[in-house]
C-alpha cells in the first residue's frame, strides 16, 4: 500500500492497489458477458484488474461474471476473464452528456488460467500508453 500526501505531510488517502495501473490506448473495450449488455472503454489495466467507463442505459445484471477485452479493429480479444466488481460509480455531472449517464467501474481479476494471464500480459505490453514500464514487464516474467 502507498500513502498519498500533500505538502506538509497531510495524509490524503491510502492507495490500496497492489499493482501498477497502466493507461490503455484508445480503442480498447471491456464487455460483460453472457449477454454483452454492457460495453465500455477501458481506462487502465493492471495485473490485479481494470477500470472502464460505460453508458448506463440499464441496470447491470448481477449475473455478469465474465469480462472480455476487445479492440475496435478486431486485432485482439481475450474472452471469459473471471472478475468481481470492486466499485461501480456514476461519473461526475460535468462529464455527463445531456441525458446520457456514464458510470465508471473497477474490477478485480478472479481465477485466470495461464493462457489468459499470458494474453493479459501481452495486452498490457502492447496496448498501454506508458512507454516507461520495461521494469514492470521484466518483473512479471
Amino acid at each position: 500500500m502507498r500513502r498519498h500526501t500533500e505538502k506538509g505531510g497531510e495524509n490524503l488517502r491510502t492507495e490500496r492497489r497492489h499493482y501498477e495501473r497502466l493507461e490503455v490506448q484508445s480503442g480498447a473495450f471491456a464487455s460483460l458477458s453472457p449477454q454483452f449488455a454492457i460495453i465500455g472503454q477501458i481506462v487502465n489495466v493492471s495485473q490485479g484488474g481494470l477500470a472502464f467507463r460505460y453508458v448506463a442505459s440499464a441496470p447491470r445484471s448481477p449475473e455478469t461474471h465474465r469480462l472480455n477485452i476487445v479492440l475496435t479493429d478486431g486485432s485482439f480479444c481475450i474472452e471469459k476473464l473471471n472478475f468481481r466488481s470492486v466499485w461501480d460509480i456514476p461519473t461526475p455531472r460535468e462529464f455527463a452528456c445531456g441525458l446520457i449517464t456514464y458510470r465508471h467501474c473497477g474490477v478485480e481479476w478472479g481465477r485466470l488460467d495461464s493462457a489468459q494471464r499470458a494474453d493479459l500480459a501481452y495486452f498490457m505490453k502492447c496496448y498501454t500508453t506508458d512507454s516507461s514500464h520495461e521494469a514492470f514487464f521484466a518483473s512479471i516474467h
